[in-house]
């Protein structure tokens, strides 16, 4: 049977799922928007996480965390929806921009627990009661993570409105990767997609761009990558593959409408891993619209990640 334990971090919990022999592993922190800290598949670190309570709350670089009610930059905080106007704090100083919503340190509740000797999987619930000034709306959003025999992991997220209203909303993941002592020596492939132009404040322009660099699988090097990129939308399952000294890590995201239509690369300054973002919808999407969510009533939406490991 897979292992479900509890430990103590710092004033939080740290809830543990491990398989029989110890080789596929993960902990995450429901107190603090479910971030996860750890991610072992075949007995090999795969997940560039935080090691202390003082380091997730410092959140720096935004390890692991979740993104609702939007993913990513919002142009100056600010947008409209059915004829007002709305303000989020500008909490990314060097853009003026508001980034990644505001769940990445909700308390979530443990909704679920699933354990079998084939796997072990976890749901954790946030409810919104509304009272955000700037996202005065009631919903409740869901992650789920499950980890399997075969050393598969898997991440589910969703969002629910609960409002007598439509909500604009969109969510993502923004997890970091590593595959090796530097990013340098790592590769990357992307899938079918161009790259979102993006003006000095990191908003996009409105322009797709051709982008060619990572069709086949290329060395990063000292490139340094901060970029959105719109997949094709002709794939159900879009994969992005990861290889270093350690291994292959085959990212793949569900994709096509109502999906995870998006997907962030960011090289960090430490250029110890490289977080590769799903995102249900573009950079500014409360603005500009691309792939936003319009959840009417008791309607909700959500897709998922899956990871597969392969030995070097």
């Amino acid at each position: 049977m897979f292992q479900h334990t509890i430990e103590p971090f710092g004033v939080f919990q740290k809830h543990v799922i491990s398989s029989p022999d110890g080789a596929h592993r993960l902990a995450f922190v429901p107190g603090h928007g479910a971030c996860l800290l750890e991610l072992q598949l075949h007995g090999v670190p795969v997940l560039d996480g935080y090691d202390t309570p003082e380091a997730m709350i410092e959140n720096k670089y935004g390890k692991n965390i979740v993104l609702y009610p939007f993913p990513n930059r919002l142009k100056n905080g600010l947008y409209h929806w059915q004829g007002k106007t709305y303000q989020f704090a500008i909490n990314n100083a060097a853009t003026g921009n508001a980034i990644h919503g505001f769940g990445r340190d909700r308390p979530m509740q443990i909704a679920r627990t699933d354990i079998t000797a084939e796997g072990a999987s976890i749901t954790c619930v946030r409810h919104e009661p509304g009272d955000e000034a700037a996202y005065p709306f009631i919903f409740s959003f869901f992650i789920t993570f499950s980890l399997h025999t075969d050393g598969s992991f898997e991440m589910d997220m969703k969002i629910r409105n609960h409002s007598d209203t439509p909500i604009p909303a969109g969510i993502g993941w923004h997890p970091y990767f590593t595959l090796a002592d530097s990013v340098d020596e790592m590769s990357l492939q992307l899938p079918p997609c161009r790259k979102v132009e993006i003006d000095e404040t990191m908003i996009p322009t409105g322009q797709l761009l051709p982008e060619a660099r990572f069709e086949q699988l290329q060395t990063i090097g000292e490139q340094v990558i901060d970029n959105c990129f719109a997949l094709s939308g002709e794939e159900s399952v879009a994969e992005v593959l990861l290889s270093g000294p350690r291994g292959r890590l085959r990212y793949l995201q569900e994709a096509g409408p109502v999906k995870f239509r998006f997907v962030q690369v960011f090289t960090p300054p430490h250029r110890r891993s490289i977080s590769v973002e799903p995102m249900s919808c573009n950079i500014d999407a409360f603005n500009n619209g691309m792939g936003l969510w319009n959840l009417e009533q008791g309607e909700e939406a959500g897709a998922a990640v899956r990871l597969r490991w392969e030995s070097a």
